[in-house]
């Protein structure tokens, strides 16, 4: 939980900064481009290898990177190496997306169902996602046949449960009160 906790510190300190600046769009595309970099695993191996030095990290960075990001997100990778915190990247840059969607007023919904939706379900569900959330909605569909029917939905910290299993479960727990 510890590193959670400090993976949200650092993300909510890049956000802030970043919106102190109004450099908020190009510190996330940033971030992706680095992050796309950092799914390697010859690569993340290296930035996160304790044998590793700090300064290592930053001479390879800045090679990597020179051109290719602002001050300020160079500076944060250079607290984070500093701090030997490089495992927490992906966490650190969950809370970013997290805080810049939240005030771009977006949220990202995930749908599981049993089947994939087709596009006209897929849009239906994403108008009505936005309507009851008053968010514009990013739609991320995830298949999983053992929900046998139905769908769960995932956004803002919320489930919907509307899935054949949770129903076929919901009336064997009554049909065994009855009993």
């Amino acid at each position: 939980m510890r590193g959670e906790q400090v993976a949200r510190e650092y993300g909510q300190a890049l956000f802030e900064a970043a919106q102190g600046k109004g450099e908020l769009e190009k510190v996330a595309q940033e971030i992706d481009v680095v992050g796309e970099l950092f799914a390697d695993p010859e690569f993340e191996g290296f930035f996160q290898s304790i044998k590793i030095t700090s300064e290592e990290k930053k001479n390879v960075f800045n090679k990597v990177f020179l051109q290719g990001v602002s001050v300020l997100t160079r500076n944060f990778f250079w607290v984070m190496f500093d701090n030997n915190r490089e495992n927490l990247f992906n966490e650190m840059r969950n809370e970013f997306e997290r805080l810049l969607d939240e005030q771009s007023r977006r949220t990202v919904a995930k749908v599981i169902t049993a089947v994939p939706l087709n596009d006209e379900l897929k849009v239906k569900v994403q108008n009505r996602l936005t309507e009851t959330l008053q968010k514009e909605v990013i739609l991320e569909t995830v298949v999983d046949p053992s929900i046998y029917g139905g769908m769960l939905i995932y956004a803002n910290d919320q489930i919907i449960d509307a899935s054949v299993k949770s129903r076929l479960n919901s009336l064997r727990e009554k049909l065994i009160q009855t009993g």
